[in-house]
């Protein structure tokens, strides 16, 4: 309990972007440490956003819970907003102050483009177990193992969120109703 714990309080203290920042150290460990596999995170990825709440806190919670119980699910969820709850609260007045200073107009530049650089890398990462059936290691398993209906349901999925821009959670449940009958 005390490496979850550890794990879940670094993310918070290392992460800055919010959730979906997270997401990329979130999978790191959650591999690194043997709790969840690539095609089970691609997995917990599409059941926190689909429930209510914050998507680092949902994952936070689903992996303290498998790796121990409810108390690990309450710690995890706690442990991983309160690096960032104590940053916040000290940082505010001086970033009040100086939010217009060169040096930290530079930096939020920096990190902002960084953070979708994690991003990215999140998309790319589920993606390759996402959209491809058993996974992509190599650009010559791209072909063999594409998931046409996979990418179906991506593309269809964006263009009627481009279009229609209703809550996430109408695309979820629609798509997850579709894929129950075509898989």
């Amino acid at each position: 309990m005390i490496k979850l714990l550890l794990e879940f309080f670094k993310i918070g203290l290392f992460t800055y972007g919010g959730g979906l920042a997270m997401i990329p150290l979130l999978r790191d460990i959650s591999i690194g440490n043997h709790w969840l596999t690539d095609s089970q995170f691609a997995d917990l990825i599409a059941i926190s956003q689909s429930t209510p709440g914050p998507i680092a806190i949902n994952m936070a919670t689903f992996i303290g819970y498998r790796e121990a119980s409810v108390l690990g699910a309450i710690l995890a969820s706690i442990i991983i907003v309160t690096p960032a709850f104590i940053l916040a609260i000290a940082l505010s007045k001086v970033l009040a102050k100086y939010r217009t200073h060169p040096v930290v107009v530079a930096a939020f530049v920096g990190l902002k483009a960084t953070v979708i650089g994690l991003i990215a890398t999140s998309i790319i990462q589920v993606a390759r177990v996402s959209l491809f059936d058993g996974g992509v290691d190599s650009p010559s398993e791209l072909l063999s193992n594409f998931d046409y209906k996979a990418w179906a349901l991506l593309v269809v999925s964006y263009l009627l969120i481009k279009k229609t821009q209703k809550h996430p959670l109408y695309y979820i449940l629609g798509f997850g109703i579709i894929s129950i009958f075509i898989w």
